[in-house]
């Protein structure tokens, strides 16, 4: 994870302060409703899956948790504000392992997001 990625970020990308995009006081200056839009088109299909261009993934929204959606080829899996919002910010949100979140390609929760959250 790039822990620059944001002037705003504070922590050292290790857990629980690779989720700092949740809580940053600072996210209604754009990042917040970046991430609305995202969770507006993760609903926009009344629940139903809105497909992404150019992969064969679905975007489906949690209606537990809005820091949350989600995506699924053939497995569901969470796409985090913060992987997205990373990712906006570096063009990378790629999969790591627990010896890696130092690497700026890493997404905050190690997961691979690529080349799925291009097409959100």
């Amino acid at each position: 994870m790039n822990i620059h990625f944001c002037h705003y970020y504070k922590g050292d990308g290790l857990p629980p302060s690779n989720r700092f995009c949740r809580t940053c006081p600072h996210g209604y200056l754009a990042c917040n409703t970046l991430w609305d839009r995202v969770v507006a088109l993760s609903a926009s299909k009344g629940g139903k899956p809105v497909p992404l261009p150019d992969t064969r993934a679905v975007l489906l929204s949690n209606p537990n948790n809005p820091n949350i959606v989600h995506l699924k080829i053939n497995v569901r899996w969470g796409l985090p504000k913060e992987d997205f919002l990373h990712f906006i910010a570096t063009g990378h949100a790629q999969m790591g392992r627990k010896d890696d979140r130092h690497k700026a390609e890493t997404s905050p929760s190690m997961t691979r997001q690529e080349p799925y959250v291009q097409a959100i």
